[in-house]
């Protein structure tokens, strides 16, 4: 689904419908302008391996029920300005192996149970400026290879790879996204 309008509006499918759709692996929503929710039916789709939402700027909230795509491998959700939270049960994705939230600046928090995604290895979360502080949960991530961040989180991965990950390969990227203008 690219480029389109009107989706905000509607209901994909309900789980009735996902049922048609056993083996679907991917799906991804990229500039839906008026997407402001992914609807909850879509984690009837239990086989989906790869998931993209990408550049959705009014996209607010996940589903609760995130978790139950059991199958999950890719959650791409970059330029999401909008999005506020993401759901607990993202972190009973057992098979997640690459997790990107960058430019989802509205994020205050990453959920404290993160440390039970046993395969997660790369992690972008370049420009997420309204993350603070990062959960300790991170450091137990033992399978995480790979980060990428800007320079707000910088120090606090760095101190983690210190402290119990080593082997983890720590990319800064500079900021190419700000709304700092709009203060002049």
């Amino acid at each position: 689904v690219c480029l389109c309008e009107g989706l905000g509006n509607m209901t994909l499918f309900d789980k009735a419908q996902a049922l048609k759709f056993p083996k679907l692996v991917e799906i991804n929503f990229d500039h839906c302008s008026d997407l402001e929710e992914l609807p909850g039916s879509i984690c009837s789709l239990t086989s989906l391996e790869r998931l993209s939402v990408t550049n959705c700027h009014l996209i607010q909230k996940l589903p609760d029920d995130l978790g139950r795509l059991r199958s999950l491998r890719l959650l791409r959700l970059s330029t999401c300005p909008s999005l506020s939270m993401l759901p607990p049960s993202i972190c009973r994705l057992q098979q997640l192996k690459f997790l990107d939230i960058s430019l989802c600046m509205s994020l205050k928090d990453l959920p404290m149970e993160f440390d039970q995604l046993p395969k997660l290895k790369m992690l972008d979360m370049n420009e997420c400026s309204g993350l603070k502080m990062l959960p300790k949960a991170l450091a137990k991530l033992r399978s995480l290879k790979r980060v990428i961040c800007d320079e707000h989180t910088e120090q606090q991965w760095l101190a983690i790879k210190a402290s119990a990950m080593p082997n983890l390969t720590v990319d800064v990227v500079q900021e190419r996204f700000n709304l700092d203008w709009l203060d002049d």
